[in-house]
């Protein structure tokens, strides 16, 4: 039986190093400021958000999903009290099962090839770093999205995030958590937290549907699939 929420972890926490910084779970209350905050600190910042329009493809879904998942309570949000509680960063996280209810949305269940071709692209790239993986546990908890407001970066919040995460998910008795890491910075993050690589595609040599949508001179050339096994 997984141990109750308050017996790991008790929110709200106080950011260690800065006081000022408080983390909570986010609620429902929270899901308006939360679609901006992602959509200007993840996505507009988003290593594969070249060729096509991210306003037209998340905006119309992403306040659903933000309020969907928000709902399970297993989401992180970090406030700024000494600025009138602004969000410093944001851990979207979610529980993630093999044989997941059509009514359970995830990020994947807005991919349309006509509508939003961009994010279809980036749907299919989740979908090949998947391929062939027997992942243990079921459910797991997904890190959606993790994203550090610019103006608090280089304080290892993202680090702080993710320990959170690891904690909660072993409130809810999981055994596992999984990330689709596609940029260096989130990938370092990771490896530091001990989750361990087991899948890299190169987007360079990633073909979809004959094309190479995420080909790119930049420094974030992989997208890799992360794994941690929670011990007892």
């Amino acid at each position: 039986m997984a141990a109750p929420t308050q017996d790991l972890v008790s929110f709200p926490i106080v950011c260690d190093g800065y006081p000022e910084l408080i983390f909570d779970l986010a609620g429902d209350d929270d899901v308006q400021l939360l679609t901006e905050f992602i959509m200007k600190e993840f996505f507009h910042r988003f290593p594969l958000k070249d060729n096509w329009d991210v306003e037209k493809e998340l905006r119309p879904w992403i306040g659903q999903y933000i309020s969907h998942v928000c709902s399970k309570g297993v989401s992180i949000i970090l406030r700024d009290t000494n600025n009138n509680n602004r969000i410093a960063a944001a851990t979207i996280n979610d529980i993630d099962y093999k044989n997941r209810p059509e009514d359970d949305v995830s990020l994947v269940s807005f991919a349309d090839p006509i509508e939003r071709p961009g994010w279809q692209n980036i749907c299919d790239l989740l979908e090949i770093l998947h391929e062939g993986m027997n992942l243990d546990g079921d459910p797991v908890l997904s890190i959606d999205l993790m994203t550090v407001g610019q103006d608090y970066a280089k304080r290892g919040l993202s680090t702080q995030c993710t320990k959170l995460t690891v904690m909660l998910a072993k409130c809810k008795g999981l055994q596992s958590i999984k990330v689709e890491a596609v940029s260096e910075f989130m990938a370092h993050v990771l490896a530091k937290g001990g989750f361990q690589m087991i899948k890299e595609i190169d987007y360079n040599r990633l073909e979809i549907n004959g094309k190479m949508p995420f080909a790119t001179e930049d420094i974030h050339r992989y997208a890799r699939l992360y794994i941690l096994k929670i011990a007892d």
